[in-house]
């Protein structure tokens, strides 16, 4: 199965007008599974993604309707999907000095071309959402990489690629979930 419902997006940066990649891609996937975006997702946050995002937060109650999703709009859509919240510490890209840290490698590889990612977590019930997280960024990094938009075909073969992202993150995951 190709697409998704977005629920389980992780968003370790601000996304705006004109940012690219998995996250975005994940996001207007969530967009369009509400009906606030009606176009395919494309892994590109145009204007398009912004007045769909503007409508969500709207419906959302969130104060602050600008159509980027920044650090209010994502602690939002994480409280509101059980996801740990950005920058609340749960998920990091590095392990934690004098502590316990359970660290996750994923890898994602096309065309000969790979990325990898590493989250760690305290808390061991939070390797879901390291995993989850590592996937996410890992696999549209390495798209990205393999099928850059300035190259013939290159944003149609990022766009396919990016639809297989949800699923293959799902499979590469599930021996974390609960």
């Amino acid at each position: 199965m190709v697409g998704g419902r977005g629920d389980s997006c992780y968003f370790p940066r601000d996304l705006g007008r004109g940012s690219y990649g998995g996250d975005v891609h994940c996001f207007q996937q969530y967009l369009s599974a509400r009906g606030y975006l009606l176009e395919e997702p494309t892994g590109f946050f145009g204007e398009r993604t912004a007045a769909a995002a503007k409508r969500w937060q709207k419906d959302s109650g969130l104060g602050y309707i600008d159509g980027d999703l920044e650090t209010t709009s994502r602690s939002f859509f994480a409280t509101q999907n059980g996801l740990p919240a950005p920058g609340s510490g749960r998920v990091t890209m590095k392990a934690q000095a004098h502590e316990k840290n359970t660290c996750i490698d994923v890898c994602a590889e096309f065309t000969g071309i790979q990325h990898c990612q590493t989250r760690c977590v305290n808390d061991l019930a939070d390797k879901k959402h390291a995993c989850r997280e590592a996937c996410q960024v890992g696999f549209g990094t390495a798209c990205d990489r393999a099928f850059p938009a300035s190259d013939e075909g290159g944003s149609a073969n990022f766009k396919i690629c990016l639809g297989y992202m949800e699923t293959s993150c799902e499979d590469t995951c599930k021996k974390f979930r609960d």
